[in-house]
């Protein structure tokens, strides 16, 4: 969500880069003037002339792997949600299947650490068991009650709109089942990564030990893990949205992969009567096949065991939740301890029932006054995006009016659903956490399968209200923004134009920009993957957004550290939103201040303080550990290359501050992408 500003006094940073006296007039609410370090120009690093002090002052907390606006957001959200949990566990009596019930019992046992202690295995020991006796021809039918109450592997399936055919639902196969983040992470041989291996089979040895299972396995779990992520893709492949649509009739999957019993299978899941499947890795799956034969029963017992253990770890005993902890929050990203316990159950909770959450803080913290306002700048940006398409030099007339179709065809969703999801159905009681996240599961499976058959539901929602996040779903063209991000700083009625336009205009203009990106490109106005682009201008458009590509991969994150950097292919689609998004932001705030006195605060200019505001917005602290993981895995570049990347390729931010050919917040001419 990041781009263009338009500077004019460089004469007065200069000043304050110097150290010269200024007069503050602060009469007007803006940008955080404090968290500035002015003492760095922003012609070198943007991001710490906005958030320099800002970042000397807040350090990341010790139970936190990184720290930034959005996690001041969340906190702010979470005590309101807090008050609503313990409000609903405090209830006496409350009606069965209601959402006072259901989410006061689940926040009581999630918090009833004494119990959970004292259950120890308890809870999961049925499913144990039915691993223990587990017999070759009972696999098909373990597997389908896994699913439901654990989770996906080692294989996931699911039901989800036909990308070609998104007004019903398909059925979908395809890979899962590892304990590390992504594949590479099984055969890299820097010695971060072996450690990291050397590092997991110990927690996997201490996982089982806490589980009263005495006994070297993570070795043979690591052997198991690897083996199949030999055949997987990796985050990056994983891109390529037409390498995952493989339609294949069920006739040839049941001869092709006839080690598994398919029919048995999936009428033990519920689902009978489709004749073909979606299979997103078909090498993954004939792996899957393979693996039934060359991978003892003992073996899959073992790896089935890890595959419930690692599921359920953070709903049983405080020990195994710390053991869990210790590798995956800690070792992995950083973090030095754990939150506090009503914290993690919020982020359980937002997860399972969070929608029921998501209504009670709609009702306490936003107005509908905020969502007619977000309406608005939702309007403005999108006539903004249209007057830029209709603008584009390198697109041919007639993909530009497919675009623009697309454009006009975006589905708003601000602020929650219109229909909030029923969960009365769902048998939460106060037994154990564990339990209740088991039935949890089955829910919402028996959700998932309902509707398999039926007219898709284009109301529904992919997160909860209370979440900070926006989303675009190309599947629907649609554009989501729940109300939990629309808090500030992100979104102040109190606030300034130019603020506001930095950074929740900026956060609308890249969930747009999502549906122009590397993958968004792909789908119609319709929703539907299919080409709506000339050879000709797909070819432009894959020449400039290689230039982010290379780009991107030069950016390092670790101060000293050469070897880790982001990745260009992996972020791309991001880094595309991101300056995108920002453009079109900038675009309309310069339409909001037609007919109006541009006037100085602080000596910035309108157009630089909606810079530094959008600076702002992705300040930010990270642990090393954090950042090696999130460029492995994670979409996202690190905030400061969402900042530094992002205006270094605009030309109304060079004009704003000046910035000249070899300053380092510009690219070199050669080099600067002219995308959306």
């Amino acid at each position: 969500m990041k781009k263009n500003f338009a500077y004019i006094a460089f004469a007065s940073v200069m000043m304050v880069a110097c150290g010269g006296e200024k007069v503050a007039e602060k009469t007007v609410a803006s940008v955080d003037w404090d968290g500035m370090d002015t003492t760095v120009s922003p012609k070198e690093d943007f991001y710490r002339f906005a958030n320099g002090n800002w970042m000397k002052n807040n350090p990341v907390p010790e139970s936190e792997s990184r720290w930034g606006s959005f996690n001041e957001v969340k906190d702010r959200n979470n005590e309101i949600i807090k008050e609503i949990l313990e409000t609903a566990a405090a209830t006496e009596g409350a009606e069965k299947a209601s959402a006072t019930q259901i989410v006061g019992d689940y926040y009581h046992c999630i918090m009833d650490k004494e119990k959970r202690a004292a259950d120890g295995i308890a809870p999961i020991q049925p499913m144990l068991d039915k691993i223990n006796n587990l017999k070759p021809e009972n696999l098909e039918l373990f597997l389908a009650e896994f699913h439901k109450k654990v989770g996906g592997t080692p294989f996931g399936f699911s039901i989800f709109e036909d990308l070609k055919d998104n007004q019903k639902y398909a059925v979908y196969l395809g890979q899962h089942g590892l304990g590390l983040p992504d594949k590479e992470y099984y055969f890299k041989t820097d010695e971060k990564s072996v450690e990291t291996r050397a590092e997991y089979v110990k927690h996997v040895d201490r996982m089982f030990a806490l589980a009263g299972m005495e006994g070297a396995y993570g070795e043979k779990i690591l052997a198991i893990e690897t083996n199949l992520a030999g055949d997987m893709m990796n985050s990056v492949e994983q891109r390529n949205i037409a390498a995952l649509y493989n339609k294949m009739s069920y006739t040839d999957i049941k001869k092709n992969w006839s080690n598994f019993n398919w029919d048995k299978y999936f009428s033990a899941i519920g689902i009978t009567g489709f004749t073909d499947i979606i299979v997103m890795q078909p090498k993954y799956m004939a792996k899957f096949n393979s693996a039934l034969k060359t991978i003892s029963l003992k073996d899959w017992k073992t790896y089935f065991t890890w595959e419930l253990l690692n599921a359920s770890a953070s709903t049983l005993t405080p020990a195994m939740e710390k053991q869990n902890f210790d590798f995956y929050s800690a070792y992995m990203r950083g973090a030095k301890e754990m939150k506090e316990d009503w914290k993690t159950a919020i982020d359980a909770m937002t997860s399972s029932v969070g929608d029921a959450m998501g209504k009670a803080f709609v009702e306490k913290a936003f107005s509908p006054e905020a969502k007619e306002k977000i309406n608005n700048l939702v309007e403005n940006l999108q006539i903004a995006l249209g007057e830029r398409l209709e603008n584009l030099t390198w697109m041919s007339d007639s993909t530009k009016i497919q675009a623009k179709e697309k454009m006009a065809s975006f589905t708003r969703k601000l602020g929650y659903p219109d229909t909030w999801k029923d969960i009365s159905g769902l048998n939460i009681a106060r037994n154990s956490y564990a339990e209740n996240k088991m039935n949890v599961n089955i829910w919402q499976f028996e959700d998932m399968l309902s509707k398999y058959g039926k007219e898709v539901d284009k109301t529904e929602w992919g997160m909860p209200a209370h979440m900070v996040n926006a989303y675009y779903n190309p599947i629907q063209n649609e554009i989501v923004f729940p109300a939990g991000i629309m808090q500030p700083p992100f979104f102040d009625p109190n606030v300034e134009d130019a603020v506001n336009y930095a950074r929740i205009g900026a956060v609308i203009g890249h969930e747009m920009i999502h549906g122009f990106d590397d993958q968004g490109a792909q789908f119609n106005g319709a929703g539907l993957f299919t080409n709506w682009w000339t050879d000709e201008d797909m070819a432009k458009f894959k020449e400039q957004t290689a230039i982010l590509v290379d780009q991107y991969n030069q950016y390092k994150p670790i101060k000293g550290n050469e070897e880790v950097h982001v990745n260009g292919e992996l972020t791309l689609g991001e880094n595309i939103a991101d300056f995108g998004g920002l453009t079109v932001a900038y675009a309309a705030f310069q339409k909001s201040l037609e007919g109006k006195e541009k006037k100085e605060i602080n000596g910035y200019t309108p157009e630089q303080r909606f810079f530094i505001a959008f600076g702002q917005i992705w300040k930010g602290n990270a642990r090393d550990e954090f950042l090696r993981t999130q460029v492995a895995t994670d979409p996202h570049s690190p905030t400061e290359f969402r900042v530094n990347g992002t205006l270094s390729n605009m030309p109304e931010f060079f004009a704003a501050f000046n910035v000249e050919e070899g300053d380092p917040m510009r690219q070199p001419a050669d080099k600067v992408a002219s995308i959306w």
